[in-house]
């Protein structure tokens, strides 16, 4: 049964893809739309992305005089038309136009109302700021000037996501302060700045709120976060609802912020966007098939590499070594080749490292390699015609067909000269990473600190793919689904993450999945998912009050529980990862956002 309010939901990744919050609300828009009166995404106008993702429509005419009067006293633009992802919500976009030139009056007007200092801030913090002061604008408008001539205020939410949106919240609250209003906190700044400076943020978190204490303000000033730290705690305070996406979170919001969620709001996917059991059977063969062929090329050059006896594994997300577990999985991964070397085992994993960081390009020598083994292979689909041909010809007169009769002696040639341009002049070992990276970083230290080294004696091998995978990259040529149905494991232990798309993600594709308890997606599974049950599809590795080494040693155990499966179990594996994601659908967890619209009425 659909609420009978407005939702305006706005945060800076509509229409403008960042991170996971533009997958949070692109893959709830549809049921929005269904459970609400009416709903609205509202996000910043920015020329690039809203020519793909946006449809300009001319508006109503009273949301046209609206539009008007903020640009012509303001210099505001907005625009109003539909964001093209499933469902095609109704969207606002918002450009601050001459709005920009007072961004040192915006500045200081959050200073006097809402004690922000944003005084050394810089434009990765003023720019989100002065847009949401314009849309809080636009929408204190619209529902004083459209809405409200048919609905009441209170018939109205505007729902903020993250300190990017902060501007709106705080605008509404003090200028308009009758207009209800929700902020998501996906991550707070504070938390994240100091588990990944190598600080025990959980163990100072339980300290804190077993004593009743909350973090000195001052703290932000040392990670010189202060301006989004401010706007996150004063957003958390003033809006009528105050919600995060975990039980972590909230514990982390409760002692960074001071303040204790209202509600929790789960995050989901749009299951029908998925592909069903059946179809990823299949994909998983044609994926594969296309990762085996560039895993062969990476590697022959230098010795053989029986891809049919190679499994692969894989992790990605941003470049935050720590918080994403980046150090974790690899420390394991060097723990795993150890036991398969010790235990002589015939099969080999392949663990991929996709995670975008500075490099300066494809490595020449690989591309080279590369474009040798696709010249071969054009040479040898070119012979294959004429020795049927060869074979057809000698059988008709009569002669058995021989080595002699029917391979061409150019072929021969040209073969034994393009394996000698692949075995001349190279390096003694694979490289471990697929592009140029310049200076060495924390995953290429870790990776040789582990002697991973992509020996041939070595089981598991390391490729790292600084890069965003796409099918036009010139190397494995897969977007990142693609290549994570072509895998067989997907890995993410965290030790700071909020929800965790990824491995939810990865779930939904078919995958038997790692995640940690210090991640609200591992926490809301042990809790009501698992039951503390042991699930072969699933592992949360146990983080929370672990030292390093025993988690270590458990994400190593589970990998190769992985390796050690038959093709049974592992299908068996796949189907009760899918089964599993189909409890994220938002068609299940809307109720959550449901339950806290609820709470603005009483």
């Amino acid at each position: 049964m659909a609420q009978d309010i407005i939702v305006f939901e706005a945060s800076w990744e509509v229409v403008n893809k960042v991170g996971g919050i533009h997958t949070v609300l692109s893959s709830k828009a549809p049921i929005m739309k269904k459970n609400f009166k009416d709903y609205f995404a509202v996000g910043p106008y920015i020329k690039r992305t809203a020519a793909t993702d946006f449809e300009n429509e001319k508006p109503s005419p009273e949301f046209q005089a609206v539009f008007d009067r903020l640009e012509k006293e303001y210099g505001i633009k907005c625009y109003s038309g539909h964001w093209l992802v499933t469902g095609r919500p109704k969207c606002l976009l918002v450009d601050p136009g001459d709005l920009k030139h007072r961004a040192n009056d915006i500045k200081r007007e959050y200073w006097d109302f809402f004690r922000i200092d944003s005084l050394n801030s810089g434009a990765d913090f003023d720019e989100p700021l002065v847009w949401g002061k314009a849309a809080g604008m636009l929408l204190e408008e619209l529902i004083n000037n459209v809405f409200a001539k048919e609905f009441k205020k209170e018939g109205c939410v505007v729902h903020c996501h993250e300190w990017l949106a902060g501007g709106i919240l705080l605008h509404l609250k003090h200028f308009d302060p009758e207009i209800k209003t929700v902020f998501t906190t996906h991550a707070t700044i504070l938390g994240r700045s100091i588990a990944e400076a190598g600080q025990d943020l959980h163990r100072e978190i339980s300290e804190g709120i077993a004593t009743n204490r909350a973090v000195d303000d001052g703290r932000c000033y040392q990670f010189n976060v202060q301006a989004k730290h401010l706007t996150e705690k004063a957003c958390a305070h003033n809006a009528n609802v105050f919600t995060t996406v975990s039980e972590i979170t909230g514990r982390e919001a409760q002692y960074l912020l001071g303040k204790k969620p209202h509600a929790i709001l789960p995050n989901g996917l749009n299951l029908d966007k998925f592909y069903v059991m059946e179809e990823l059977s299949n994909l998983h063969v044609q994926y594969r098939s296309q990762i085996r062929k560039f895993v062969m090329d990476y590697f022959a050059p230098y010795y053989q590499l029986n891809v049919e006896e190679t499994i692969f594994y894989f992790i990605s997300g941003r470049y935050e070594f720590r918080n994403k577990g980046l150090d974790l999985f690899i420390d394991a991964l060097g723990e795993l080749n150890k036991k398969l070397k010790e235990s002589n085992s015939k099969k080999t994993v392949v663990a991929f490292i996709w995670v975008p960081s500075d490099n300066r390009g494809k490595n020449i020598e690989l591309l080279k390699h590369m474009a040798l083994y696709e010249r071969l292979e054009d040479e040898i689909e070119e012979e294959v015609k004429k020795i049927k041909n060869r074979l057809y010809y000698n059988i008709s007169k009569g002669q058995p067909p021989t080595s002699e009769n029917l391979l061409d002696e150019e072929f021969l040639y040209n073969t034994k000269k393009m394996l000698f341009e692949l075995k001349h002049g190279k390096n003694d070992l694979p490289p471990v990473c697929a592009l140029e990276i310049g200076e060495e970083n924390s995953i290429t230290r870790t990776v040789q600190k582990n002697k991973l080294f992509n020996k041939e004696s070595d089981k598991v091998k390391i490729i790292y793919y600084p890069t965003y995978l796409s099918q036009t990259d010139g190397l494995i040529g897969l977007d990142y689904y693609q290549a994570a149905i072509g895998c067989h494991l997907g890995a993410f232990p965290s030790y700071y993450e909020p929800w965790g798309y990824t491995p939810l993600e990865t779930m939904a594709l078919a995958l038997p999945t790692i995640t940690s308890d210090l991640s609200g997606f591992g926490q809301y599974l042990e809790k009501n998912v698992l039951g503390g049950k042991e699930e072969k599809s699933v592992k949360v590795v146990k983080r929370m009050n672990t030292d390093y080494e025993t988690a270590k040693k458990e994400l190593a155990d589970y990998m190769l529980e992985i390796y050690s499966m038959d093709k049974r179990e592992r299908v068996d594996a796949k189907i009760s990862a899918k089964k599993i994601s189909y409890l994220f659908d938002w068609t299940k967890l809307i109720e959550e956002y449901e339950k806290a619209y609820c709470l603005l009425s009483k």
